[in-house]
């Protein structure tokens, strides 16, 4: 519980009211485009705790970055946890003892050093989407109710999208990562997380301290098509 209490006063910080995001730019303006911000983003593994934001900060932009997300009925169902310091190191232990039972011997070698490359970086967010939330809105719409779990999916993909991008865009390395749901019983266990809550998804972040490979784009007539 002290934990989470210490996880806690960051989240709840009112620091709301008066926070932008600003960035310093030379002399000359230079017109970025939302585009642009999005090929910011990539999957960095090489990560590190070198970070010059205040955590303060970049919880704050967590959360500006999920308020800006669409959902379904403007249902919300969103939740957010944010470590930090020795909850984050925590949290990847904990991964790394649930994949010791759960893996072959010759197998956890190989799972525990890209664990210990999560845990080497300085926080990491944890997506969840309040099924308490979805569970209501298919009572209160019940000829969509097959629909609701779908669309919790997709404002999850978009919440975690978002952060995704916000932090490429302040010149911070994230990974995506989907231990759930082995995990989920004994981080919520720890951190004590509403038994409402299911885990959707892990994004670690942290200061990148490699090269970013290059990734393979599919031939564009594979993936798109224009009619006019």
């Amino acid at each position: 519980m002290a934990l989470l209490d210490k996880i806690g006063h960051v989240l709840t910080a009112d620091i709301t009211k008066d926070f932008k995001l600003k960035k310093k730019n030379d002399k000359s303006e230079i017109e970025v485009s939302f585009v642009n911000q999005l090929k910011k983003r990539r999957s960095v593994y090489d990560l590190g705790k070198k970070v010059h934001y205040s955590q303060a900060y970049i919880a704050e932009l967590i959360q500006e970055s999920v308020r800006s997300c669409p959902s379904a009925y403007n249902s919300q169902s969103t939740r957010i946890v944010v470590l930090f310091g020795d909850s984050h190191q925590k949290f990847w232990d904990i991964v790394k003892d649930v994949q010791r039972k759960d893996v072959a011997t010759h197998v956890f070698e190989g799972v525990a050093l890209k664990i210990d490359q999560c845990a080497a970086g300085f926080g990491t967010v944890l997506f969840y989407e309040d099924q308490a939330v979805i569970q209501q809105l298919q009572k209160k719409v019940p000829f969509s109710a097959a629909d609701f779990p779908v669309w919790s999916e997709q404002t999850s993909g978009m919440a975690q999208f978002a952060v995704w991008t916000s932090l490429a865009d302040a010149g911070l390395g994230a990974s995506l990562q989907h231990y759930n749901p082995s995990i989920d019983y004994a981080v919520a266990d720890h951190f004590d997380i509403d038994r409402n809550w299911l885990l959707r998804a892990q994004l670690v972040l942290g200061s990148i301290e490699g090269p970013t490979p290059e990734r393979e784009e599919p031939e564009d007539q594979e993936r798109f098509r224009v009619y006019a």
